[in-house]
Formats: structure tokens, C-alpha cells, sequence
């Protein structure tokens, strides 16, 4: 166990400062974030509509005709979603095509959005799925910009700024003009959401000891998965998407006394050598907690520090190079961290396009379209709480494996009822609000899984490299969404199926992190993923090659 280890579980472990800082953490963070992802869906509905081209038309006029000579009078006018079609008494036929203001709109729940709004229909539909996309690039921008950030400033101060940043994008982007800038906004507002849930996390996930992790991970997936239900709520008595906006813009307005109780975490200050405002953050941990100063541990940790200070002054990273022993290790070590990193990216790029793909399919599922994401919302509420005693007995990688594999048979299962029966509307929308709360409980181990797989002095960045990947699944899902079926003629679950099916068998060399001490530094990560896959053992090292090893952990500092 590390110093900082020691440190953490020596003030209460999961006392009642961390569960304070955790739940607000939770709130303030995934709340706004859940109705920034997914509102797309109510906001980008299909609503049904007719092309009013051509309405003033009277049957029996000439006046449209488009000879001077002859003028056959009009015998009908049809009206079709995009186009109206005017029959002449000779036969031919005028086609006009619909433009901006000359739809007329059916909804069935009397909602209006930006589809209504901004005429995004027949030759314009594509935009909706558009600016979904757009979104999530902003989401993957954020990704990279705000993990460096945070590990540089702190989680707190990033936390902060991208949770108020985007309450005044979010709120502006309700009053937009025009497609363009509400999809501008958007796209800013994805990368402040992208860099708040990253510092909310970390911040949450460092709070606690190893055996607390899942349970920090899954709270906070709860405000997440919740939240779906209150946004179908929301969406229901809102039905004007400026109306909805602003609500869900304004709710995190209740934070605002967040800057004067959020601590910055202890874990980086200590890392980051702030051992003063470290020494205080201790010091109001035991005041809420009741426990006494942990001299003796503190002390420890101290001298740690010092002592790494003048290490990172003496070597550099060509030791790691300078004998034979350190080459083999390092060269390890790169094989290690590529392997990891490659499986990752595929399993966040599946896992974000299968759960997003079919969240935002959930409203044009069969049945009422806010009791689907009502039902789905607490579907999620119900698997995310479910997470925790399944990390606890079975750890990460399993249940990741199995969750993969029942989403990918939920799905085929769910299109093939949809593609080759009759009758069975509500099994295979059952079977698709199922399949996406299988993706549900992925996302949510997968997430405690990537911070255990970096240590802290990266784990920030290792999050950010993998909600980028994540998000290009959520840039992906509405493209792949729309697209499926009219370029390979069939529906779009059996592609999620299909990708789960091939994420639960490429995540099998992934190590097992389940009680795994959390490594503070590079070097202790590096060692404890050699031992635990029996490299280590292989490099057969003597005596002097054990003291290079500390070279090597040295080096790694500067």
C-alpha cells in the first residue's frame, strides 16, 4: 500500500466527508450531463408532416400552367411529405418542391422542436442526425483539452469552470436563431460537458480506497441513469424544445455554493507537492469525520514526496535504455500499455455507439415515446445499481464480458422479432430497452475500470484518451443510426449486436483490476501490470538488475 493509500483509508475511508463531496460531486456533474447527451432525442424527433407547396391552388385554375398557349385546367392536388403534385385536365403534372416555411406539422403529442423549428425534413433531415454528431465532437475535443487540464490545474477548478461554462452555453443555445447556432453552441457545449464529467469523476474516484471504488463509480451513474427518467418527465410537460431547454439549462443553478465547499482532491495535491494545502484539506476531513490527525502517515507521505523531488533531479528517461535488463523491462512495458490501450479504444467506441445508438432509438420505438425513456431510464437505475455487488463478487473484467454478450443477444434477438414477426411490437421493444441497459451497465463498470488502469498521476488523461474514443462512437451512433438501413438494407441492431458480440471476446487479455492497490506513479503501474501477467517472472533478475529496476522507477519521474 502506498503512502497516499495509507493517507486515504487512515482518514475514515468512506466517511462522511467523502459522501458528502461525492454526492454533490455526482449532482452537480452528471445531472446537466445526462440531459446535454441524450435531449437530442426529444429535441430531434421525427414529428409527421406534409409539403403545403401550392395550398393556394384551386382545383379547376390554369394558373400554374406553364404553357401560355394551352391552359388545361387543374383536376387535383396531392400533397405528399416533400413535394406537391398539380394534375392538369391534359394529363401532365407540375412537381413542386417543398421550402422553408411551407410544411405543416402533425404531431401526435402536440410537441414542437427543432425540426419544427428549423424545417429539418426531406432534403434537410440529415441535419438532425447532424447535429447530434456535432455534439459528440465537441464531446471527443473535450475529452483531450480538459484531461491534460485537470491533471495540470486540478480537478476541482476544472470541475468548476466547464459545470458554469456550459450552464450559460446550455442556456444560450434555447434562444438560437438558426440551425447553424444551435449547433455551434453545441459544439462547445460538448467539450465543457466532455471536461466535467472527466474532473467529477477522477475527483470522485480518487476520494476513496480501492474496495470503495465500484461504489463511488455506480453513485454516480445513478444521477446519470435517473436523470433519463426526469428528462422524459421534463420533455412530457415541456413540449416546446426552447421551453425544455432552459429548464434543464437552469438546473444547475442550485451549485452555486459549490465553489465554497468542493475540495480540490487530496490525491493530486499530494502528487503535485502542495503538502500545505494538502496538510489543511486533512485537517477538515478529520474535523467532519471525527478521527484524529494521522501524523505519523502524513509525515510518511511527506518525506515520500521529498524524496521523489530530489529522484526526478538526478535521472532521465534514457536510463531506462542504458542496460540490458531496464531495455527489456521498458520494451515490456510498451507491449503492455499498446495492448491495453488498443483493446480500449475499441471497446469505448463500441460501447458508447451500441449504448448511444440506442438511446437515441428508444423514441421511435413502438408505444408512447416518454414512457419508453421513462422506462428505460429506470431499466438503467435498476442494472446501475445492480453493478455494485456484481463488481464486488465477480470484479470487472467478467461481468464487462458477460454484459457484452447479453447486449449483443438482446439485440439480435430484438431485430430478428422486429424483421421476421408480426404481433410481437411490445417484446421487441422490451428486448431493445433491455439490450441498451445491458450497454448501460457496461458504460458503468468500463468507467471504473479505465481508473483503475492508470495511475494517478495520468489517470485523468487515461480517462479523457478514452472518453475521446468513446465519443467518436457517440459522434458515430445517429450517422450509423440513419444510414444502416438505407445503405446495407437492414436494421441497425444487428450491427450493435454484432460489435458487442466482438467486444465481449477482445476484452478477455485485459488484466483484472478488482482490489488492485490504485498506483500512484507510472513505474508502480508498469510493475504491477508485468507481475500480475508473469512477465516480471520471466526477466529471471538478479541483484543488480533489482537496484537498475529502481533506477528505472526514478527515471520515470522526470
Amino acid at each position: 500500500m502506498t503512502d497516499t493509500e495509507k493517507l486515504i483509508s487512515a482518514l475514515g475511508g468512506r466517511g462522511r466527508f467523502q459522501n458528502t463531496v461525492h454526492l454533490l460531486a455526482g449532482f452537480g456533474g452528471y445531472v446537466p450531463l445526462c440531459f446535454n447527451h441524450v435531449i437530442m432525442a426529444f429535441h430531434g424527433s421525427s414529428i409527421p408532416h406534409k409539403c403545403m407547396a401550392g395550398d393556394d391552388i384551386n382545383i379547376g385554375s390554369n394558373s400554374t400552367y406553364s404553357s401560355p398557349k394551352v391552359q388545361p385546367q387543374v383536376t387535383n392536388v396531392s400533397h405528399s411529405q416533400c413535394f406537391t403534385t398539380v394534375t392538369y385536365s391534359d394529363g401532365q403534372e407540375k412537381v413542386i418542391e417543398c421550402t422553408s416555411g411551407q410544411w405543416e406539422y402533425f404531431p401526435q403529442y402536440g410537441e414542437r422542436n427543432i425540426v419544427t423549428q428549423f424545417d429539418l425534413v426531406c432534403s434537410a433531415e440529415y441535419l438532425t442526425n447532424l447535429a447530434t454528431t456535432i455534439y459528440f465532437t465537441g464531446v471527443m475535443v473535450g475529452g483531450l483539452v480538459f484531461g491534460d487540464l485537470a491533471d495540470r490545474f486540478g480537478r476541482r477548478l476544472s470541475m468548476l469552470f466547464t459545470m458554469y461554462a456550459a450552464l450559460v452555453i446550455s442556456l444560450a443555445s434555447a434562444f438560437s436563431v438558426n440551425y447553424t447556432m444551435f449547433v455551434c453552441l453545441r459544439f462547445l457545449l460538448g467539450i465543457l460537458q466532455q471536461g466535467l464529467q472527466n474532473a467529477v469523476y477522477t475527483l470522485v474516484i480518487e476520494l476513496f480506497q480501492p474496495q470503495h471504488r465500484p461504489y463511488a463509480g455506480v453513485v454516480v451513474e445513478l444521477f446519470f441513469s435517473s436523470s433519463i427518467m426526469v428528462l422524459a418527465g421534463l420533455a412530457y410537460g415541456l413540449r416546446y424544445w426552447r421551453h425544455l431547454q432552459i429548464t434543464v439549462a437552469l438546473i444547475p443553478l442550485v451549485t452555486v455554493f459549490y465553489p465554497w465547499v468542493i475540495p480540490e482532491s487530496l490525491r493530486w495535491l499530494v502528487m503535485k507537492g502542495k503538502m500545505e494545502k494538502a496538510e489543511k484539506q486533512i485537517q477538515r476531513i478529520c474535523k467532519t469525520n471525527k478521527v484524529s490527525f494521522p501524523h505519523e502517515v502524513w509525515s510518511s507521505a511527506k518525506k515520500s514526496k521529498g524524496s521523489q523531488a530530489v529522484e526526478t533531479q538526478q535521472y532521465n528517461m534514457t536510463h531506462l535504455f542504458r542496460t540490458w535488463p531496464l531495455m527489456k523491462i521498458t520494451l515490456i512495458s510498451i507491449y503492455l500499455w499498446y495492448k491495453i490501450t488498443l483493446i480500449s479504444i475499441y471497446l469505448w467506441v463500441t460501447i458508447a455507439s451500441t449504448y448511444y445508438g440506442l438511446t437515441f432509438k428508444v423514441t421511435s420505438l413502438k408505444g408512447n415515446p416518454y414512457l419508453n425513456f421513462f422506462i428505460s431510464g429506470l431499466l438503467e437505475v435498476t442494472m446501475a445499481a445492480l453493478c455494485l455487488p456484481i463488481m464486488n463478487r465477480f470484479g470487472r473484467k467478467k461481468p464487462i464480458v458477460v454484459g457484452f454478450i447479453l447486449c449483443s443477444t438482446l439485440c439480435l434477438t430484438s431485430g430478428f422479432l422486429n424483421s421476421y414477426t408480426t404481433g410481437l411490437d411490445k417484446l421487441v421493444t422490451a428486448f431493445g430497452l433491455v439490450g441498451k441497459c445491458a450497454g448501460s451497465c457496461i458504460f458503468i463498470i468500463f468507467f471504473v475500470y479505465t481508473t483503475e488502469l492508470y495511475p494517478t498521476v495520468v489517470r485523468n488523461v487515461g480517462l479523457g484518451l478514452g472518453m475521446f474514443w468513446a465519443r467518436l462512437g457517440g459522434v458515430m451512433a445517429p450517422q450509423i443510426n440513419q444510414w444502416t438501413s438505407v445503405l446495407f438494407g437492414f436494421d441497425v441492431i444487428y450491427l450493435f449486436g454484432t460489435l458487442s458480440l466482438i467486444g465481449g471476446l477482445i476484452v478477455l487479455p485485459l488484466p483484472e483490476t478488482h482490489q488492485r492497490r490504485l498506483p500512484d506513479t507510472i513505474e508502480e503501474e508498469i510493475t504491477v501490470q508485468a507481475e500480475a501477467t508473469g512477465l516480471m517472472d520471466k526477466l529471471e533478475m538478479d541483484d543488480t538488475t533489482t537496484e537498475t529496476l529502481g533506477t528505472q522507477q526514478m527515471s520515470e519521474k522526470v
